[in-house]
């Protein structure tokens, strides 16, 4: 993240008349009041990840522990360093950099909605993600005293809040159905703050999955999503999945990827009569978006969850951004994609004969979703789909 961008999610955090700015040689004024908030930049504000309430201690920790997802080893131990430097004060000495908000008299930002929707007093760490067009301001909420009582999303821009909104609705029906030891956050509010959409959803503990039977229990997670709201059998053309995605692909603007994506399309759609298991998909089933923990899953981010969707596309998202996330091109972990897919899907009861063909309508179907976003336009490298994901399947479609 740039210091600009951090800027950018601050100034909607905060809006006018508030004032933010970035302070490189430590937080100026008064802190901790009700007319002003400091905030640590970790690492620094050359290349701000996370701001951390610089008061008080307790909130700092929690929030350095809670606002990153879980990861390796390495990831989980270092989180938990800096989660202690902060808990100790010596994170706030050591690291100089601070978001500085002014509130002149009268203003109030989401932190001040948040504690009135709470009935709490909270303070707030903010996180924002790297370069991509879905990018929006995640908030830890936390008490004084350092109690994790929510996360909040704050849409930024038109796709970004619908993707908030689609969230919220999607987590209302999913309590609704029996998702067995999946666990998913609990919608504490949605609606609009200012001028962009809010969704307030309940925590649920960021830790590093664990367990010698970490795999097995995601893939029958997914399985279970995959039927949260029915499964059916349906030729291609009757999924609604494919309905959807074949309009977006027409709708899409004349850039370098729209001839390609829509002659795959059209290539797929020799297969639309083909009968094929159809249900839902979390939609971007990552190893950040999910823990296993003793007697649960917990499975978070819900802002892609769909339905009437070919089964297993979920396996499909978690190989491929796991491969990239390793270090694979993506190019290769597409290709390995489809050599893999009867393993992946059989236990979604996909037959092998089909498997190649769920995993070329996933792939199209991201490939579409990235060129929608223009995932290549907000720095996305895994948008320019002219270097990977259209040469895969143009291949495939040769072969």
């Amino acid at each position: 993240m740039s210091a600009e961008a951090l800027l950018d999610a601050a100034r909607l955090i905060w809006p006018a008349p508030a004032t933010v700015r970035i302070d490189r040689a430590g937080a100026a004024g008064p802190v901790g009041t009700d007319r002003s908030r400091s905030l640590v930049l970790v690492p620094s504000a050359a290349n701000p990840k996370l701001a951390v309430p610089a008061e008080p201690r307790a909130a700092a920790a929690t929030v350095a522990r809670s606002a990153t997802a879980p990861g390796s080893f390495a990831d989980s131990a270092r989180t938990r360093a800096i989660s202690v430097a902060f808990g100790s004060g010596l994170g706030g000495r050591l690291l100089r950099d601070r978001l500085v908000v002014t509130l002149p008299a009268g203003a109030s930002g989401l932190d001040d909605f948040l504690g009135e929707l709470l009935h709490e007093r909270v303070v707030v760490g903010l996180r924002v993600g790297p370069p991509r067009a879905n990018r929006k301001p995640v908030l830890s909420v936390v008490t004084p005293d350092g109690r994790l009582l929510a996360y909040a999303k704050l849409g930024r821009s038109e796709l970004t809040d619908r993707l908030v909104a689609d969230e919220g609705a999607a987590l209302t029906r999913l309590a609704a159905s029996d998702l067995g030891d999946v666990v998913v956050p609990r919608v504490l509010f949605a609606g609009r703050w200012q001028e962009h959409q809010v969704l307030v959803q309940s925590p649920l503990p960021v830790r590093r999955s664990s367990g010698s039977d970490v795999d097995r229990r995601v893939e029958a997670a997914m399985v279970v999503v995959s039927g949260a709201e029915g499964v059916s059998q349906a030729p291609l053309s009757a999924h609604p999945w494919w309905t959807r995605t074949t309009d977006a692909a027409h709708r899409l603007p004349p850039t370098d990827s729209r001839g390609p994506l829509l002659g795959i399309g059209a290539a797929l759609a020799e297969h639309a009569d083909r009968t094929l298991p159809m249900g839902g998909w979390h939609g971007d089933w990552n190893p950040g978006n999910c823990s296993v923990v003793p007697g649960s899953v917990l499975v978070w981010d819900w802002e892609r969850y769909e339905t009437g969707v070919p089964l297993g596309f979920d396996a499909l998202h978690l190989r491929l951004q796991s491969a990239i996330g390793g270090g694979a091109t993506p190019r290769a972990a597409a290709t390995a994609l489809l050599t893999d897919a009867p393993g992946l899907l059989a236990p979604f009861g996909v037959p092998s004969g089909d498997a190649c063909l769920v995993a070329q309508l996933y792939l199209w179907g991201l490939g579409v979703r990235y060129a929608t976003d223009d995932q290549a336009k907000a720095g996305a490298a895994i948008g320019r789909l002219g270097e990977w994901l259209v040469p895969v399947l143009t291949t495939v479609k040769e072969s």
